[in-house]
């Protein structure tokens, strides 16, 4: 009896501890369940939200490329065509350039044109030369002057007498300057005293540089 007794009381004692533990996995299953439908609802709320995030953040990244590339391609539309102009601008005057050498070139191979030059030059050179020839003249021949007779005193006081009064010069240390300094005054000087300045250096020195700028300084002035 005894036996049968604490038999039961064992078994009822594991009906309670199995009724418990199968109503604390119910609760501890319901209570899982329900976490997990709450974590997922809340990571499927985060995950939408991460998402809407990332596609707003994506289109906002491709709207200012968009931009950007728009600006740069009109950028370089702009520079292409600056440069372009510049390019032409460069060109037509280069060919402007051009064009102008090649008349004058034109110009100056003209017959008449060259005939002219090659006279003026010719010209110059006779001119420089006379001046140098003139000027070495000067330097290197003086007259001597000639011995004079013994005379009385009454002879010499009677010539001295009867000599011309000289010519007075027609400009200041007119006997020290050169042929190429006098033939540059002349061109400066007044119709009269031009003259006087050819008759001065026809009577005396007679240097042809002097008489060729007086000579063409008074043509000029009639």
């Amino acid at each position: 009896m005894t036996g049968r007794n604490q038999l039961r009381r064992s078994g009822t004692r594991l009906q309670k501890q199995g009724a418990l533990w199968l109503d604390q996995s119910w609760q501890a299953g319901e209570t899982f369940v329900e976490e997990s439908w709450d974590a997922s609802l809340t990571f499927a709320h985060d995950f939408g939200a991460a998402g809407n995030k990332l596609v707003n953040t994506l289109w906002e990244a491709t709207q200012g490329l968009q931009k950007a590339v728009h600006k740069e391609a009109h950028d370089w539309r702009a520079l292409a065509v600056k440069t372009r102009e510049a390019y032409v601008a460069a060109w037509k005057a280069q060919l402007g350039r051009l064009e102008q050498q090649a008349s004058s070139t034109r110009e100056a191979l003209k017959p008449d044109a060259v005939e002219t030059t090659v006279l003026e030059s010719a010209r110059g050179l006779l001119e420089r030369a006379h001046q140098k020839v003139d000027e070495r003249l000067e330097q290197t021949t003086k007259p001597a002057k000639p011995a004079r007779p013994a005379k009385s005193r009454k002879t010499a006081t009677k010539a001295k007498a009867s000599k011309p009064k000289k010519a007075e010069a027609p400009l200041r240390d007119y006997d020290q300057l050169t042929a190429k300094d006098l033939a540059t005054r002349v061109g400066k000087l007044p119709a009269p005293q031009v003259a006087a300045v050819l008759d001065y250096e026809r009577a005396r020195k007679k240097r042809a540089t002097v008489i060729r700028a007086a000579e063409q300084r008074l043509a000029a002035a009639s």
